[in-house]
């Protein structure tokens, strides 16, 4: 193949956004690492405030992307620099999706839920790719669609599959799963979308990372001609996808009302009365419950499921969106819009998460949890011994209500007799 050839197949197997491309940077001083959008205005001061302030690509009013081109994705290829990609589009649709298994905790198998992926995924008849990950221990699957096709309808098929394969869901032990990209079913209108790494990286390449995997050696070598494979990977048709959710009788998420931050109101039911939400005390809570502090110290390498668990909690907490903006800017990956709009899901669609359920998802915290089995979610840990201190009255709206009844009754004396 010609290299225009190549630059040809690979754009339209990785379709997502071409008007923004996201590139990898590392710091030489702080050894932070992450992606940023492409900019003309790079660096260009005073309308660049890169290095000078926290995110501040994601709220810069002076942002001029450069758009993806063949030349920058031959000098990916060549190893100059590594490039991402933004999988879902301004319509709500993707032309692939991925599932990402990695093993930040050092105690997953992620090989072991690939495989067990992949084996659903041929079952169905849904045409499954894995691509190992730069760093050689994670793994990407991939399933590419013929046309593009609802990114929820995407990931309701994917979610389902993950759960026949025993990786997610309440009963499933736990796994290296770490998140879908994308990972939202629409964007919220204030960021991109989660991306994900380009495969076919340069120097990573050379070393049989970032290449598709020959299921023949059971995911454990590339294919002998990447370039070739891409060019004969089978797709997934919408129609396959239909015929998937029919079959499993699965039916897409109601679209949530629109939500403006911060008056989220708890909702009432008939003739009863609004409970104002006490707020909470983060540093008490991390002081006391282990896996809250994980979430709040390995913030730059959290999980999906750990972090919008540590959401629930955090946003509960006093002065809680600004806290909880902080608690998730260490991460890479962070945006100021999807975490807001994660924020504001926190606060109207769950409660704050129950012991039991954080000990089937991260157990090994709740195992060395010297409150285990005396509370039901960390968020009381955070209030008085004696009762509930007095609401906040300060505090905004959305730190006053909570969308579900996940606290404890306090016994009133009975008033006397008039």
């Amino acid at each position: 193949m010609t290299p225009s050839e190549k630059i040809r197949l690979f754009r339209n197997r990785f379709r997502g956004r071409r008007d923004v491309v996201p590139r990898f940077w590392r710091s030489p001083k702080s050894g932070r690492s992450g992606y940023t959008p492409l900019c003309r205005n790079e660096w260009q001061r005073p309308r660049c405030q890169k290095g000078r302030r926290a995110s501040a690509c994601a709220r810069c009013g002076h942002m001029d992307p450069v758009p993806l081109s063949d030349s920058l994705l031959w000098r990916h290829f060549s190893g100059e620099h590594i490039l991402g990609v933004y999988p879902l589009l301004p319509d709500g649709t993707c032309h692939f999706i991925a599932a990402d298994f990695d093993n930040h905790t050092g105690d997953r198998n992620p090989l072991r839920d690939v495989l067990a992926f992949y084996e659903v995924c041929q079952v169905q008849e849904m045409p499954c790719h894995v691509c190992r990950s730069k760093s050689g221990t994670g793994y990407h699957a991939f399933m590419f669609f013929r046309s593009p096709v609802s990114a929820a309808k995407a990931r309701c098929a994917a979610f389902a599959l993950l759960q026949e394969a025993e990786i997610v869901g309440p009963d499933a032990a736990v796994s290296s799963f770490d998140r879908l990209f994308p990972n939202q079913d629409r964007l919220s209108g204030k960021g991109l979308g989660n991306l994900i790494a380009l495969p076919f990286q340069g120097s990573a390449a050379r070393e049989g990372h970032t290449l598709f995997l020959d299921p023949a050696t059971g995911f454990t070598g590339p294919h002998r001609n990447p370039w070739a494979y891409l060019a004969q990977m089978e797709t997934v048709s919408e129609t396959a996808l239909d015929g998937l959710m029919a079959d499993w009788g699965l039916k897409l998420p109601v679209a949530p009302r629109a939500a403006v931050y911060p008056a989220v109101q708890r909702p009432v039911q008939a003739g009863a009365t609004p409970v104002p939400y006490p707020p909470s005390d983060f540093e008490r809570i991390a002081a006391q419950c282990p896996f809250i502090a994980h979430c709040r110290d390995d913030a730059a390498t959290l999980s999906e499921p750990d972090w919008y668990i540590l959401l629930t909690v955090s946003a509960r907490c006093r002065d809680g969106r600004r806290l909880s903006h902080r608690l998730s800017a260490p991460y890479p990956g962070y945006s100021f819009g999807e975490t807001d709009a994660k924020i504001i899901r926190a606060l109207t669609c769950t409660g704050p998460y129950l012991c039991r359920t954080i000990s089937r998802i991260s157990g090994r915290y709740c195992r060395t949890c010297p409150h285990s089995g005396r509370i039901r979610s960390p968020i009381t840990l955070g209030r008085g011994f004696r009762g509930y201190p007095p609401p906040d009255r300060s505090a905004s709206v959305s730190d006053l209500h909570e969308p579900r009844p996940y606290f404890r009754t306090v016994s009133r004396p009975t008033p006397p007799p008039h």
